[in-house]
């Protein structure tokens, strides 16, 4: 085979697997985020702690089920979702500024969930709660969204 005509053959195998590799990622891009209601592990109600555990005026953190568990001063409980509502990266709670941080492009949420600092469009979604025999209840399969803070959000014994 001539120089030519190898030279030709290479580069056809390398755009050819170039094309696949492109169209491979752009396929996985717009199948991937969806999960099939039978797939959700988060889809019952879990149990986060015993109230007794959870002190006035506190903010505790369940990662692996990624939630927030704000407890404000008047005892009223909030579960936060820790995903930033901006690009869905997960926020922290930074106990000196009494915030929740955003590290991806520095939002900035209060206890409430409510937006200090944008770019993040609106409130922190939330979690339904129960209180049943002492025990606090979170319903991981349906966030809410919101745009603010409303003090019937909060769940009380």
């Amino acid at each position: 085979m001539p120089r030519r005509g190898f030279m030709k053959v290479f580069w056809l195998v390398l755009i050819s697997i170039s094309l696949i590799e492109v169209f491979s990622v752009i396929i996985a891009f717009l199948t991937s985020g969806g999960r099939k209601s039978g797939d959700d592990k988060r889809s019952a109600m879990k149990v986060l702690a015993k109230e007794e555990d959870i002190s006035n005026d506190t903010v505790t953190a369940f990662r692996s089920d990624r939630v927030y568990l704000v407890r404000m001063e008047d005892g009223g409980l909030l579960a936060l979702s820790l995903q930033c509502t901006h690009l869905g990266c997960a926020i922290s709670w930074n106990k000196d500024s009494n915030e929740f941080d955003c590290p991806c492009h520095a939002s900035s949420f209060n206890t409430k969930g409510e937006v200090i600092r944008p770019p993040a469009p609106r409130a922190l979604d939330t979690y339904p709660l129960k209180i049943e025999g002492g025990m606090i209840k979170v319903d991981l399969s349906r966030p809410e969204k919101r745009k603010k803070f409303n003090k019937s959000q909060l769940v009380y014994a």
